[in-house]
């Protein structure tokens, strides 16, 4: 059987990647990388799905694992609802919208003002959801959100005008809502399989704006794979659909074009993008993205984008002063990419030589990942840890290495 090591050398080898550019596109160093390509170390589950993203391995990569999780069964689960327990969910097995003979006959039946009825309390309740994600992450989020795609999609197998255009547009921004969900809980086949039902609805739906958005979401899982001409191509069709793109959603699209100018390596240019994209951003304090697409792109959203393409262009000097921004100014509302913001912070730091800020910036991203399911927080986090574990001898980084042992071993 083929190693998790013998794979991914020759996965590299097909992609023409080398271990430097890849340690550099994930935040690892380059030597303890160079240790799991040769099988000498183990990968962490977090570690696979961050390389399996970098070479396009499509899970290949995942599956070679010693002893995780078994993925899903095919086919339907259980019906998530409201009430259910998400907490201790896994990228591998976590809740997904399913057919449900029950409610499909219970939609079929609907008369027009309930169908109305049903469509206004579902377009509240996104707003919601939305929020909560803001709060707490995929882990509270996402199985509300299974739920209404369950009743939605049950619904547009039998409604018609006047309320079908509605319920297309409805159902859209549950499936980009699922797809961003999905992507920060680590499960990108699920993400880009959302973005793609979303585009499709949007499209019949004759929804300019939302079509423009899953060509944001497509840029930024391009930006996951580190393909920066992609980043940039699938930013700017996403302001061509949109036409006169104006506000957040405009700032959501520029800072997006920076990341992938700032693969590509182009300083200058990506930094442009973002103080126009800090010009246009918006303050949205509550979270429930009620001014439109983009609302969560505020000013220190964009600071924290700042800190992200410094590690990217290899300025971690810069990189600190951007999230520390990012830090003091994120609406308390905003918990999850206060926890990236840290995360970010916490690479940089150590990037810096200063292990003691940076385990102690690691715990609190690591609280923040550990509350809200975030795979991609948890994957940021432990890329540190091979780095700050020379200085373990240090009470902050032994509490930090100690602390992330217990939650890999949950």
């Amino acid at each position: 059987m083929t190693s998790f090591g013998e794979k991914m050398r020759a996965l590299m080898e097909e992609r023409d990647v080398s271990l430097r550019k890849l340690a550099r596109a994930i935040h690892y160093d380059v030597g303890y990388l160079s240790k799991v390509a040769n099988d000498l170390k183990r990968p962490s589950l977090p570690l696979a799905h961050q390389l399996d993203r970098e070479l396009n391995a499509a899970g290949a990569l995942v599956e070679l694992v010693p002893g995780r999780v078994s993925a899903r069964p095919r086919g339907r689960i259980a019906t998530v609802s409201p009430q259910d327990d998400v907490k201790g969910v896994n990228p591998l097995a976590l809740p997904v919208p399913i057919e449900d003979p029950l409610v499909d006959r219970r939609m079929q039946r609907l008369s027009p003002s309930h169908t109305e009825e049903l469509l206004a309390h579902v377009g509240e309740q996104w707003h919601t959801l939305v929020r909560t994600d803001n709060l707490l992450g995929p882990r509270h989020a996402l199985g509300g959100v299974c739920t209404q795609l369950t009743i939605l999609t049950a619904l547009l197998r039998h409604v018609r005008s006047p309320f079908r255009d509605g319920s297309l547009r409805l159902a859209a921004k549950y499936a980009e809502s699922a797809a961003w969900l999905y992507e920060d809980a680590g499960d990108l086949t699920a993400s880009r399989l959302w973005t793609g039902r979303a585009m499709e609805w949007a499209l019949e739906a004759g929804d300019r704006p939302m079509v423009a958005w899953t060509l944001f979401r497509r840029s930024q899982q391009a930006q996951t794979a580190g393909n920066g001409a992609q980043v940039v191509s699938l930013a700017e069709a996403a302001c061509r659909e949109q036409g006169n793109v104006a506000g957040p959603m405009l700032a959501a699209i520029l800072q997006q074009q920076a990341h992938g100018l700032a693969l590509d390596g182009a300083e200058v240019e990506s930094h442009e993008l973002l103080d126009r994209a800090r010009e246009h951003a918006t303050t949205d304090d509550a979270g429930d993205a009620r001014s439109g697409h983009g609302a969560f792109c505020t000013p220190a959203y964009v600071e924290m984008q700042r800190g992200r393409i410094w590690l990217t262009l290899g300025r971690p000097e810069r990189a600190v002063g951007a999230f520390q921004s990012a830090i003091n100014d994120l609406s308390p509302t905003y918990q999850r990419d206060r926890g990236l913001a840290h995360a970010g912070l916490s690479i940089a730091l150590a990037a810096e030589h200063e292990p003691e800020a940076a385990a102690f910036a690691a715990v609190q991203a690591l609280t923040v990942a550990q509350d809200s399911g975030s795979t991609r927080i948890f994957s940021m986090v432990t890329s540190v840890a091979p780095q700050l574990a020379r200085h373990a001898h240090l009470e902050p980084v032994a509490q930090f290495l100690a602390e992330l042992d217990a939650t890999s071993a949950v």
